[in-house]
């Protein structure tokens, strides 16, 4: 899925660029000088650039084993999504990073579960991070009014949310903020493996939950290529301790065999790792 959204984003960004035509209007070129100030780059690193890319195209979305969810009668849980209240508390761009793609999934577990009434509040709570992340723009690019005249169909939502969470990665990249993409990645693989490792490790495995099982079991292999990306931002000091809380979470996932049954002691153990690195995130 994420490789169609990927390419369905680069042909908007080149149909938009063969129709757009240089302006001479002053405020035009004032705006454009204040969204590049509210968006400063970030040092160019090769390396992690090639890693990331690397990574986004091999893993699935993180959104997939969220949507799986209903699907397999897992009833759902609000307590275990981020509170829109907690907003004001992200001052750094790391901790806005890391709550963008915290609160982005969260829309997702929202609308894929039918709660349709607190979707508006969760999406005006991800357009305020990506405005302060100085990517409104694109944000706004491809949610405009689509949420708005489609708030009761989750499959029209999922799939904005889903472009919106692409255009925002592209934004980033292509203006030198790979540290910003990779926050938001991490903030969004850590909820959704938080809720749903939460909804099922007291769970007994069954025909409609079996999905789920194989889904967790398979994030060994992400974990791992996250932890190698990461390796390339640990200079980040407000960065280190979530990075640090991955590398130790990798290692409690090194017992979980991709198609083999899932020790349940096991997912304890992965369960309160991923409790007390989110807790971290969201606090």
């Amino acid at each position: 899925m994420i490789k169609r959204v990927i390419t369905f984003s680069a042909v908007m960004a080149l149909v938009a660029c063969n129709n757009s035509t240089p302006s001479t209007d002053a405020s035009a070129d004032t705006k454009k000088d204040t969204a590049k100030k509210e968006a400063p780059s970030q040092p160019t690193n090769d390396l992690a650039d090639f890693k990331f890319h690397t990574l986004v195209v091999n893993i699935p979305s993180p959104f997939e084993i969220i949507t799986l969810l209903p699907k397999s009668n897992t009833p759902f849980n609000k307590a275990l999504i981020n509170v829109t209240e907690n907003e004001s508390k992200y001052t750094t761009s790391t901790k806005k990073g890391l709550n963008y793609g915290s609160y982005i999934v969260d829309l997702v577990y929202l609308s894929s579960n039918e709660q349709f009434s607190q979707v508006k509040p969760y999406f005006k709570t991800t357009h305020n991070l990506a405005q302060s992340l100085g990517c409104a723009e694109s944000f706004d690019k491809i949610g405009g009014n689509r949420l708005e005249k489609n708030i009761d169909k989750k499959d029209t939502i999922n799939k904005v949310i889903d472009e919106i969470y692409t255009e925002m990665d592209s934004y980033l990249r292509s203006n030198d903020r790979l540290l910003s993409a990779t926050q938001i990645l991490v903030g969004s693989w850590i909820e959704s493996q938080f809720i749903t490792v939460s909804l099922v490790k007291d769970q007994a495995k069954t025909k409609d939950n079996e999905i789920l099982f194989q889904k967790i079991s398979e994030q060994g292999n992400t974990i791992d290529k996250l932890v190698e990306l990461l390796k390339e931002f640990e200079k980040e000091k407000d960065f280190l301790p979530c990075i640090n809380d991955l590398k130790d979470l990798s290692k409690l996932y090194k017992d979980v065999k991709p198609g083999a049954e899932i020790d349940k002691s096991v997912l304890s153990k992965i369960y309160d790792k991923l409790n007390s690195t989110r807790t971290k995130v969201i606090s």
